[in-house]
């Protein structure tokens, strides 16, 4: 059978299809990727919104050579200037298809993200071993496991209301533009070059801040409302020196607090890196349970030949 022809985007008829193939992959942990879950309103509510048109984006390889046919692998691709990085959602396709065809569909998006993107990104649970195989191939870094985390609203908003005032000494409050400097060395040492900048956080993201008496930041922790509905608490960092005095909790509780009501989101997600053992302890005694594991593979632009 041939398979044979990597396709830009499909006409109205063939989106149905491509939505189909997308959850059928999601809801297996072997054929998985990151970013988008698993549930079918969720998936097509995550796509539909992200920065590029994913229809766009896409590329899949097909059976029946150019007259097409049946979906074999496919991914399609976001990408923000700052912080210089795309993230490819897929390659999608059982793990025999994306063995025979992950490189190309890369090197596909790779062709389509503007010269000022410097580095790509691909993410999916820890089971799907074809593409941590291909990220291997390509020579791309892999991240430490992050383990993703989820809690019914109503649960979450049950662990906002006993403790949720700051610690004696300290304020709690919302970032404002002035808090970009004292938060971008905190947050590049915590989490280096990630998805957001420091200045990102002050304006496209709920972001609660914790400064002492003297107006010192202390910590901040930030989040979203996505397009599927749910919250999502993206980044937390404490400054070492204030570590293990119940901080972390207070600002995930707050920070909670204000997703819930800036929105009426069902769940309440997260990751959180395996080795911060003390951070994963914390969500797990806010009642969140763990999802699933996941890992990321990042490498330099162009995609280049796989290693034999």
């Amino acid at each position: 059978m041939e398979e044979t022809v990597i396709t830009a985007h499909p006409d109205d008829a063939g989106r149905a299809e491509a939505l189909a193939f997308i959850v059928a992959c999601q809801q297996d942990p072997a054929t998985s990727t990151a970013y988008l879950g698993e549930d079918p309103t969720g998936i097509e509510a995550e796509l539909e919104g992200l920065d590029r048109p994913w229809l766009s984006g896409w590329r899949a390889v097909l059976t029946g050579g150019q007259s097409g046919g049946e979906i074999i692998a496919a991914c399609t691709v976001d990408w923000d200037a700052e912080p210089s990085m795309a993230w490819i959602h897929g390659p999608w396709g059982t793990p025999g298809a994306v063995d025979r065809h992950g490189h190309a569909l890369l090197a596909a998006i790779d062709r389509q993200v503007p010269a000022e993107i410097t580095h790509l990104e691909v993410c999916g649970h820890v089971a799907n071993t074809a593409l941590a195989s291909l990220a291997d191939r390509l020579g791309w870094t892999a991240t430490e496991v992050n383990f993703a985390l989820v809690a019914p609203a109503a649960r979450a908003r049950a662990c906002t209301l006993p403790d949720a005032g700051p610690a004696p000494g300290v304020r709690l409050r919302r970032m404002v533009p002035a808090d970009v400097g004292p938060v971008e060395p905190l947050h590049a040492a915590e989490f280096g070059a990630a998805y957001a900048t420091a200045a990102q956080l002050a304006s496209a993201y709920h972001t609660v801040v914790a400064e002492d008496g003297d107006g010192t930041l202390l910590g901040y922790a930030a989040g979203t409302l996505q397009d599927d509905g749910s919250a999502y608490v993206d980044f937390t960092a404490v400054d070492p020196a204030v570590r293990r005095r119940g901080l972390g909790r207070r600002l995930v509780v707050e920070l909670v607090r204000v997703l819930l009501e800036a929105g009426r989101p069902e769940l309440v997600h997260l990751t959180v890196r395996e080795s911060r053992a003390a951070a994963h302890a914390l969500y797990l005694s806010l009642g969140m349970r763990q999802d699933a594991a996941l890992r990321g593979y990042r490498g330099a632009r162009p995609v280049t030949a796989p290693v034999s």
